[in-house]
């Protein structure tokens, strides 16, 4: 069955919440927060959505150039950041977190500025097969929807995956250290 997540965040960071049968959602007091879903539509895929106050081509930077994405990332954690954001083009990201080194890494797949991209993505070290990570850029009046899908090798590893880092915590805290950086660019 599908499980569907929602998020809602505000300045405020008074949140409130409820639990139903399939999906778990956490809603803002203020009509000015931004909403993120996670759902897995079937057994290998798991689909984040989050909406930015600013324009596609902002977003786009700064989730795909290397200097933008050392600033929100992973703070405190990320060693290297390398991203070639062309067809064919590299990318990697090393972090140390606590005594753990880990690094994931791949290869950009489609590039189609500033709507979308398509990239691979594989584990140093942890042999689970190869993701693949599809970012889709909405823009309406100067707000943009980033949606992205993960098409995960297996159910096991997608299941992982979501206890691990794509809990709808994680990806709260990693989309609003993206919304800061995206705030100091405007």
């Amino acid at each position: 069955p599908s499980r569907s997540i929602l998020l809602t965040n505000d300045i405020t960071g008074v949140l409130r919440s409820a639990q139903t049968s399939n999906s778990f959602f956490v809603w803002a007091s203020t009509p000015l927060a931004a909403s993120m879903t996670i759902t897995t539509p079937s057994a290998l895929e798991a689909v984040v959505s989050r909406e930015f106050r600013a324009p596609a081509a902002l977003v786009f930077e700064a989730v795909t150039k290397a200097d933008l994405i050392k600033r929100w990332y992973a703070p405190g954690q990320l060693e290297s950041c390398e991203s070639d954001p062309r067809v064919g083009g590299a990318w990697r990201f090393g972090m140390k977190i606590g005594d753990t080194r880990m690094a994931k890494y791949g290869v950009y797949t489609e590039i189609d500025p500033p709507r979308r991209f398509a990239r691979t993505e594989r584990y140093e070290g942890w042999d689970i097969g190869e993701i693949l990570m599809t970012v889709d850029l909405v823009e309406r009046e100067g707000t943009t929807v980033l949606t992205q899908r993960f098409l995960f090798p297996t159910q096991e590893v997608r299941d992982t995956i979501l206890k691990m880092g794509l809990t709808p915590q994680a990806m709260s805290a990693f989309y609003a250290r993206l919304e800061s950086l995206l705030g100091s660019m405007a």
